[in-house]
């Protein structure tokens, strides 16, 4: 009878590892096409940084400027990806033939990551310092982005921050420990209106207040985040030396790895029974296929 109840256990493991390979299809066989704003108001160290993380993914980058985005169509590539930098500008160069074109281009299956000003350029409602701005922004995100946020790093220092993952099962964070720590650099707290249907994947630790969010838009898929991945301040590889004086914990990038899968329905959501799975299977790190880059 032991025999027994230990083969059905085994049986059963098989089977939940079976069905936790199907939900990981392979990377996909092109390169995935990124058009990167880097138009007035970007910060030059973020779309360096953010082009060359990308590359690492092995995206194909595009640089897009609001002229681009205006007259020309998203048509061909995967991910719009609209980084740190001055989110007002933003909403002063891309004109509102230029927001619909990107909402419209989201909603028929196309992905918009947002990084800080691109994550309050993507909210509804845009506080900065107390004061609502008279911007027209896109409005993918049924909320408020608010910033700066003095109690992690006082204006207008930067610093790393700690994000507390609240989202164990996402696809972008499964794989995240229970915290991590990542550079603020003026960035919003992500609040969702009500009946706003955003999942909530990190908290800022110090203020309890969602730091990065995910969700559908249409046929397409958003993710926003108010810190920045994008810097890794122990390494030279981001291309840059912005906060290469602070101590980095650890990256940030295979997470943005799966952000990117993610956005590109390559990843799908895991149960708890899919979760212990992988725990009982392969342990702690989860059967992710990941899109085919370097290794740090």
């Amino acid at each position: 009878m032991k025999y027994l109840k230990t083969l059905m256990q085994v049986l059963w493991a098989f089977l939940l590892f079976t069905h936790c390979q199907s939900q990981n299809p392979n990377a996909p066989s092109e390169s995935v096409m990124v058009a990167l704003y880097s138009g007035p108001g970007t910060a030059e160290e973020c779309v360096k940084a953010t082009e060359n993380m990308f590359r690492w993914i092995g995206c194909k980058v595009t640089m897009l400027g609001a002229d681009s985005i205006n007259d020309k169509s998203l048509r061909g590539y995967d991910i719009l990806c609209i980084p740190g930098g001055n989110m007002y500008q933003y909403a002063q160069d891309i004109s509102s033939s230029g927001k619909e074109k990107i909402r419209n281009y989201i909603r028929a299956g196309g992905s918009y990551i947002g990084i800080c000003g691109g994550a309050y350029f993507a909210s509804e409602k845009v506080i900065w310092q107390g004061s609502q701005l008279p911007m027209e922004s896109l409005s993918l995100f049924s909320g408020t982005a608010e910033g700066v946020i003095d109690e992690i790093v006082p204006y207008p220092d930067y610093g790393m921050c700690r994000v507390d993952i609240v989202d164990s099962l996402h696809p972008v964070t499964r794989s995240e420990p229970d915290s991590i720590w990542i550079l603020y650099y003026w960035g919003p707290a992500l609040t969702p209106d009500l009946g706003c249907d955003a999942t909530i994947l990190a908290d800022y630790e110090k203020v309890n207040l969602p730091a990065m969010l995910a969700f559908e838009y249409g046929d397409g898929r958003v993710f926003l985040v108010g810190v920045h991945p994008e810097f890794e301040e122990d390494s030279d590889r981001d291309g840059v030396t912005l906060a290469d004086e602070l101590d980095d914990r650890g990256s940030e990038w295979e997470m943005m790895k799966r952000a990117v899968l993610w956005c590109l329905k390559k990843l799908a959501r895991l149960h708890h029974r899919q979760h212990e799975c992988e725990e009982f299977c392969m342990g702690p790190r989860t059967a992710e296929v990941l899109v085919t880059g370097g290794e740090k």
